[in-house]
């Protein structure tokens, strides 16, 4: 964490560097209305965006500015916008005077931090604004809107019956004495039962919930697997409407993993072509490449084996392509089917024998493959959808579990209070509270200078 979070002045151009027709430069922190102000023919007026001249003493700017109090502002603290033309010789010579009278260069999110910092955001708003920004698909945008918005509200609940829990077992301990009996049971205050079960209801539902967020964050991943020569990076080329694979008659062309992407119905999908699965393969490129395409697998939300639907041999190799699938989300696909009609989004007119049937060469039955790898995408989303967030709900939900096993004991309140304030420790940081200072950097560090 920044050790001069609230005390600088930081200013950063806050679009991409580049011509456009108007750029931001984002200045914050107290004292930085009088210090723009210096160099404006006209002062700035809270919350009004007016017309001014920036004078850097080589060269005037006609630009608009505006100024937000501290602290109704995106950090909490006072802050001025400025918005010239998007001529970088211009914001290079207004950012160079702006520098020298002491304002400094804005960090790697450190505007959003100090929105943190501040109490504005939240760690996990923070993580979602900058999924906002890395978006790349409408879907996305919904997501992480949502997530920045709090509309999850599943672990804010499991947040405040922690804490109202944590506070109540704690008065026992302390006043146990003067509680009636029939507010206790073996122990435990009822409402701790009933919280308990609340809590660890949502936390398994968040948890079981994070796969489906982290596929609409990051990108359902397909990995493509089968025998040499069944035209899998044929079949990439098709998914993906590119030539990202070399394609040739030549079995064994691919020796690596390559991803290529495509968006459907809004959703992003990241497809692996793989190394075929040569059992018989001599060389060590070979070999390597066939691991890594059992890695790929692996790692894969759905796998996909790929077999020649005009060659016998290839059909009967399917089982033993098949052994190197994984539990995952898994169908079969019949290429080099050309004489085919095609089945449009209608996937299971494509099915024949439990195979999708397509020809990838000819472009037959890619949207129906399309609809239905879109088919396996889970549907209900959580809150969470990134690996830090994951620990804490499963820590969170961990601490909870065991109280519920200790509060049974006569002897075991002092540990369900221990178990209750480890969980409290974890939804905490869930949120940023005494979150480690590396976790909360490697979060702002993802953002541009100007956020």
């Amino acid at each position: 964490m920044h050790n001069n979070v609230n005390k600088d002045i930081i200013a950063a151009l806050a679009t991409p560097y580049g011509r456009s027709a108007i750029a931001a430069i984002r200045i914050s922190g107290d004292g930085c209305k009088a210090a723009v102000e210096g160099f404006l023919r006209r002062p700035l007026v809270d919350g009004r965006l007016c017309f001014n001249t920036f004078d850097t003493g080589t060269f005037t700017e006609n630009l608009t500015a505006v100024y937000y109090r501290a602290p109704r502002s995106f950090t909490g603290e006072d802050t001025v916008e400025l918005f010239p033309h998007g001529n970088m010789t211009v914001c290079d010579g207004i950012i160079k005077a702006l520098f020298s009278v002491g304002i400094r260069a804005a960090e790697r999110g450190e505007f959003t931090e100090r929105a943190f910092i501040n109490g504005k955001l939240d760690l996990m708003q923070c993580e979602a604004l900058a999924d906002i920004i890395d978006a790349e698909t409408p879907e996305q945008l919904v997501y992480c809107n949502k997530r920045y918005n709090n509309e999850f509200g599943s672990l804010s609940t499991v947040r405040k019956l922690l804490n109202t829990a944590l506070s109540t077992v704690e008065a026992v301990l302390h006043y146990g004495d003067e509680l009636e009996k029939e507010d206790i049971n073996e122990g435990l205050p009822n409402d701790v039962y009933t919280a308990l079960d609340t809590m660890i209801a949502e936390l398994r539902a968040e948890k079981d919930k994070y796969a489906s967020g982290r596929m609409i964050k990051d990108g359902f991943r397909v990995a493509l697997i089968g025998l040499p020569n069944v035209g899998k990076s044929t079949l990439l080329n098709a998914l993906t409407e590119s030539d990202r694979a070399i394609v040739t008659a030549e079995a064994g062309t691919t020796r690596d993993t390559l991803d290529g992407e495509y968006i459907y119905k809004n959703r992003k999908f990241i497809v692996t072509d793989t190394a075929g699965l040569n059992e018989k393969a001599v060389s060590e490129a070979e070999k390597i490449g066939i691991e890594r395409a059992r890695r790929a697998a692996a790692d894969a939300d759905a796998v996909i084996t790929v077999v020649n639907g005009n060659n016998i041999a290839d059909i009967t190799g399917y089982a033993d392509a098949k052994n190197h699938t994984t539990e995952q989300a898994a169908f079969t696909v019949r290429n080099k089917c050309d004489g085919l009609t095609d089945s449009g989004t209608e996937y299971a007119a494509a099915e024949r024998d439990g195979a999708l049937e397509v020809s990838a060469k000819n472009g037959i039955n890619i949207t129906a493959l399309k609809e239905k790898i879109y088919s396996l995408c889970p549907k209900e989303l959580g809150g969470i959808c990134n690996h830090r967030q994951y620990d804490c709900v499963i820590r969170c939900l961990d601490a909870c579990e065991a109280a519920k096993r200790e509060s049974g004991k006569a002897e075991g309140l002092e540990i369900v209070a221990a178990l209750l304030y480890e969980a409290y420790t974890a939804v905490a940081e869930l949120y940023g509270e005494n979150a480690d200072e590396a976790v909360i950097d490697s979060v702002f560090s993802r953002f541009c200078v100007g956020k």
